[in-house]
Parts: C-alpha cells; sequence; structure tokens
C-alpha cells in the first residue's frame, strides 16, 4: 500500500471514528432529558400524593401537618401584602384579594367596588 491509501484508510477510520462518536453524544443527550422528563413526573406523583395525603389527614396533629398549615397562612399573608402594595383589598364576601377598580370579585362574583371607597 502506498501512502495515499494508507493516508484514505486513516481518514475513512478517523471519520468513522467521529460519527461514532457524535452518535453517542446525541444518544448521551437524548437519555438524560428522557431522565429529566420522567424525574419530572415522579416528583409530580410525588406531590399529587403528599397533597392527598394532607387532605387526608389535615386535621391531625402532627409536626408535618403543622408546618403545612402554618406555611399557607403565611402564604396568604404575603398574598395579601402584595396586593396591598398593588392597590388592592379583600372581598367582604370571600376574602379573595380584588384588584383596585373591579367591579365584582372574580371568586365569588360580590359587588365589591364599594370597599374601595374608604
Amino acid at each position: 500500500m502506498g501512502f495515499l491509501d494508507n493516508l484514505s484508510d486513516s481518514i475513512a477510520n478517523t471519520t468513522r471514528d467521529i460519527s461514532k462518536m457524535a452518535q453517542n453524544a446525541g444518544d448521551m443527550t437524548k437519555l438524560q432529558y428522557d431522565k429529566k422528563v420522567k424525574e419530572g413526573e415522579l416528583s409530580k406523583l410525588y406531590e399529587r400524593l403528599g397533597r392527598k395525603y394532607y387532605q387526608e389527614h389535615s386535621d391531625e396533629d402532627s409536626e408535618i401537618i403543622k408546618e403545612i398549615k402554618a406555611a399557607n397562612l403565611r402564604i396568604e399573608e404575603i398574598a395579601k401584602d402584595i396586593m396591598l402594595l398593588k392597590g388592592g383589598k379583600a372581598c367582604p364576601r370571600c376574602g379573595t384579594l380584588v384588584k383596585n377598580g373591579a367591579k365584582f370579585c372574580s371568586a365569588c362574583g360580590e359587588k365589591v367596588d364599594d370597599i374601595f371607597e374608604d
């Protein structure tokens, strides 16, 4: 074999190696993506299971139930603070926060334009 034949074989082998590496990289990326998707689905299932458990056991006096209730209350307080900063108030009927200038509560339909007349 001559120099050009050896060079041609070397180029062909290198091309096959690079092609295989690119294929492997593509496969790896797809597998990593698929893994992330399944992990996300699993997290959602755990969340659903946790919510269901909480709903069924919310009357219990366990430490985690107390923490969840406290976190929910704090979230409601923060939401009210945000709405107040944006210029809103709580609906007198259901407590949902209503933006300034709204005529009716978006949650219960209560006429609320008079709550903004302080």
